[in-house]
């Protein structure tokens, strides 16, 4: 086990706890390639950062007394930490904070190396567990429009404005011009949003064991006079598994990465399990059937609330946004 990555953080925290039993401080779980920048993320003027890959035995002769000696503010990533670390946190009800991509991820100029644009932080689960409760799901069931100084003129003019300028989670994609890539609309569009497999929005969305190929069929069995095509995820594209066991089906298999607003021209109705493309759909005034059970589910049955939804989620994001990158 690697000194610096697991020992001498704690042992530093300690030594600031003693010094200043006074003042919270921050244990930072995984982040380690944004390890100089988790500072500005965390609301603790001091805090420590471990690796996500421990052992049981850490855990248990070096991180559980640490935690009950210093009482930490803990930060994950996601669920990227042993469960039975996420367990032991729950259990003992210890203030904690569930970190992840927000819905502005990536700037035009962006890798996948570049920290996010966004980031939003959860007390209770990462936003996409609607296994559970969450700050975003409670947001949604118990905003009150009336007493929580909502504003549907701004909210429209945010959607407007959003919409507009072509935002969507992922912005590094060159325009392309679907156009010559969908040929003549001569009648119903339906673009499939593939994801990757065995992703956490999956296991925790109602998305599990639930494939590309399942949704596809869906949409073809439910559109027989429609024209099916399909996205795969932009870090599928290079399995070769994933298109091939849709060959044979009647549908346009986009093989190029596209940006998700460009894909979206045209389209009358997206299917999908969890992604988040299709709240962004949503928003653009898509028809959209979800096979899964993401944040945005009732959203898909009425597309008039579509306004209040997004100004929720941006309150959502604003309660704990960090931006990383100009």
């Amino acid at each position: 086990m690697k000194f610096e990555a697991y020992i001498q953080p704690l042992l530093s925290g300690y030594y600031k706890h003693y010094r200043q039993p006074e003042q919270r401080l921050a244990l930072v779980v995984g982040m380690w390639p944004w390890r100089d920048m988790v500072g500005d993320w965390v609301f603790e003027s001091f805090h420590i950062q471990i690796q996500r890959h421990f052992t049981q035995r850490y855990f248990e002769q070096w991180l559980k007394p640490f935690i009950s000696r210093v009482n930490p503010v803990i930060y994950i990533w996601g669920y990227k930490a042993p469960s039975y670390f996420v367990d032991y946190i729950r259990e003992q009800g210890l203030d904690i904070f569930f970190l992840e991509d927000g819905f502005i991820r990536s700037g035009p100029d962006d890798d996948s190396n570049t920290p996010p644009l966004s980031i939003v932080m959860d007390s209770q689960a990462p936003y996409f567990d609607t296994t559970r409760p969450n700050d975003l799901t409670d947001l949604i069931a118990n905003f009150d429009f009336e007493q929580d100084g909502y504003d549907e003129v701004l909210a429209q003019e945010m959607l407007d404005y959003y919409v507009s300028h072509r935002v969507s989670k992922y912005n590094h994609q060159p325009y392309v011009d679907v156009t010559p890539i969908y040929g003549t609309k001569d009648k119903e569009r339906i673009l499939v949003l593939g994801q990757v497999p065995h992703d956490d929005s999956l296991k925790y969305g109602g998305g599990e064991g639930i494939t590309l190929l399942d949704v596809v069929k869906k949409a073809i069995q439910e559109n027989p006079d429609a024209q099916i095509i399909v996205k795969p995820h932009p870090m599928t594209l290079d399995n070769p598994n994933i298109v091939n066991t849709l060959i044979e089906l009647d549908c346009l298999i986009l093989t190029q990465s596209i940006h998700l607003v460009d894909a979206l021209e045209t389209i009358d109705h997206v299917y999908t399990i969890t992604s988040l493309g299709g709240f962004e759909a949503l928003l653009r005034g898509k028809k959209v059937t979800v096979l899964g059970r993401p944040f945005y589910h009732s959203l898909c049955q009425n597309n008039r609330e579509k306004f209040k939804y997004f100004l929720l989620c941006y309150l959502y994001c604003q309660y704990n946004y960090c931006v990383t990158a100009a």
